[in-house]
């Protein structure tokens, strides 16, 4: 009896020690760790350290990489990566030490806010509407049998030869110093790679200029498809859409019906200040207050009082909502909301940021459609910008036309007459 105790109080001490040793080895992993792991993934992937958003962010994000090592769904360049670093989920140990980097995993999130972090990404229209973008653009450019890679890369090549930088032929002998074949090699740290820039000497050593990079596995020099300034104005024309929705275009004071955010004494329509006001809209996404009403129904006719109060009750209302035929959706406590028929028509917000359907979301999307048409050209830099100005135009056009048409249909139901 007292050895069939000993052995179980055994089992439990090497299960308990397995369990500290794997959420320790878990727990110290670090920001900058995950992200080396990333970015050696990327590496293995052929594809530049520069990536949409959300791919670093995943790409960097443990929980998502120990769930995906549990079901079998790693990728064998992730696999790859985390074995190179020590970072992987060790099947080769005991369950309770698997166990333990789970829990470890788990405490590392909650002190490093590694998930948080996908809040504070997303946390403004603006950066949803980026992210969204992003990633429409990456998807389809990469469905293109034509395009090159938005954050792809590519072997350099000199130019005199066509062979690859610093690339050598080697002789092959067998043991009789007879040559029985050829084998070509790069010479990492050539003289040719020098004088076309791909290199350059610092502190004593050659450390590859911006925009080139070393690829181990190959054994040659790589240069990115695309710089990423370029790659990031593909951003522009959903910016743009999502920024004119919100009323975060207008320099010079508010929207139509709504104070400036930096509201004039004389003219609480115009800014006090162009340089405050333009900071505010940029960096803080702020927009002035609706008007009062007797101010507001000169510029929107269209409105009756009654449809602005019950607006204005619907966008500060933090009841929680889910019966969308109802009119309206409130979730988490007003972070969410949305309405068939505001001021606007059909709206969207998010933190109490209002983005129309018709001024704001129809161009959106018609931008990112365009963007993600041009993208999959074989100059994708080009025709995602100029196909996403062109969908931007497309939207704004048609989004004004139906605000327009609904406003008038507003105004008739309400007995009123527009000019």
């Amino acid at each position: 009896m007292a050895a069939r105790k000993a052995g179980i109080l055994q089992q439990i001490g090497d299960v308990a020690k397995d369990f500290k040793e794997g959420f320790s080895q878990d727990y110290g992993i670090g920001g900058e760790d995950a992200r080396r792991v990333m970015y050696r993934i990327r590496q293995l992937n052929n594809q530049t350290d520069e990536g949409t958003k959300m791919s670093h962010m995943m790409g960097a994000y443990p929980p998502a990489q120990r769930v995906k090592e549990a079901f079998g769904a790693g990728t064998p360049a992730g696999n790859q990566a985390r074995n190179e670093a020590d970072m992987s989920l060790r099947t080769d140990k005991s369950r309770a030490f698997q166990a333990g980097q789970f829990a470890g995993t788990a405490a590392a999130d909650l002190t490093q806010d590694t998930t948080r972090r996908f809040y504070w990404l997303l946390n403004a229209l603006q950066a949803s509407g980026e992210v969204i973008n992003e990633q429409t653009l990456s998807y389809f450019n990469k469905l293109s049998k034509n395009a090159p890679d938005l954050y792809g890369k590519h072997a350099v090549l000199d130019p005199d030869t066509g062979k690859r930088v610093g690339e050598k032929t080697i002789k092959i002998m067998n043991e009789k110093g007879q040559v029985t074949g050829t084998r070509s090699s790069v010479d990492k740290n050539s003289e040719r790679a020098a004088e076309l820039g791909v290199i350059q000497q610092i502190d004593g050593e050659f450390k590859p200029k911006r925009g080139y990079s070393w690829d181990s596995e190959a054994g040659e020099w790589k240069k990115r498809n695309f710089d990423a300034g370029f790659v990031q104005s593909l951003a522009i024309p959903s910016g743009i859409a999502i920024n004119t929705g919100l009323g975060l275009m207008t320099p010079f004071g508010g929207a139509e019906g709504y104070k400036a955010a930096n509201p004039s004494e004389e003219d609480p329509t115009k800014a006090d200040n162009v340089l405050t006001e333009v900071g505010l809209k940029y960096f803080m996404g702020r927009t002035g207050n609706l008007l009062p009403y007797d101010e507001f129904k000169q510029v929107r006719p269209d409105v009756s009082e009654d449809e602005y109060r019950k607006y204005q009750a619907f966008k500060y209302d933090k009841n929680t909502d889910i019966n969308p035929l109802d009119g309206d959706v409130t979730l988490l406590a007003g972070a969410i909301k949305g309405t068939d028929e505001g001021i606007h028509g059909p709206e969207l917000q998010f933190l109490g940021r209002g983005l129309p359907v018709t001024t704001g979301i129809i161009p959106f999307a018609s931008a990112v459609a365009g963007g993600a048409a041009g993208v999959m050209r074989p100059k994708p830099i080009r025709g995602g910008f100029l196909g996403g100005m062109a969908g931007l135009a497309v939207g704004q056009i048609a989004g004004n036309a139906i605000e327009q048409e609904r406003r008038r249909r507003n105004a008739a139901e309400n007995g009123i007459e527009l000019n």
